[in-house]
């Protein structure tokens, strides 16, 4: 889907769909660029918890959980889910979503897409773009999970008032991170 967004002052036309496999490298860098190791400790724009290398993007590109934005062919912001994956945080995601429905929290057969990570070019912050990103990966995954849930570092103040202010739901915390919901 195309969309046209304002970008420091520039109208741009962004196009929102799934990556493919020559994307992958791409993919990775970005993930990388927003890692806490290479912002020197400068989390102000947000950062990212998961690092995730090419066999990671790939099945990801398979399984259809991610979406991506292309400015000029490039990749300029993703949004994925990583139901594939038990590694590290992503079991504590499924851990969490099992307690929700033994609290009622949400509906026991409920089906909840986990490890939702978005990465967004400084640039394009402000734009609106995570909101158009958000609401095509919603579509993507309509009819395969009813909620969406992440966790956010608790010292990630920019990604936690976004998430807040675009209707995610806090459903819990622990010590470092927020517990995070969205309808599908």
């Amino acid at each position: 889907m195309k969309y046209n967004i304002t970008v420091q002052n520039n109208l741009l036309e962004i196009e929102i769909k799934q990556p493919t496999k020559n994307d992958i490298n791409t993919l990775v860098e970005l993930n990388a660029k927003w890692q806490l190791a290479a912002l020197n400790g400068s989390t102000k724009q947000g950062f990212l918890s998961g690092v995730f290398n090419e066999l990671f993007f790939d099945e990801l590109i398979q399984n259809n959980a991610i979406m991506v934005a292309y400015y000029n062919n490039n990749i300029v912001a993703y949004m994925l889910t990583a139901n594939h994956s038990n590694e590290g945080l992503l079991q504590v995601h499924k851990d969490e979503v099992a307690k929700l429905k033994t609290e009622n929290k949400i509906e026991k057969n409920a089906t909840v897409a986990v490890g939702i990570q978005t990465a967004v070019e400084t640039a394009y912050h402000g734009s609106g773009l995570i909101v158009l990103i958000r609401n095509e990966f919603r579509a993507l995954l309509k009819n395969r999970f009813q909620y969406l849930f992440t966790t956010i570092a608790k010292t990630n103040e920019r990604s936690f008032a976004s998430a807040t202010k675009y209707g995610w739901q806090v459903v819990g915390d622990d010590e470092h991170h927020y517990f995070l919901i969205l309808n599908v």
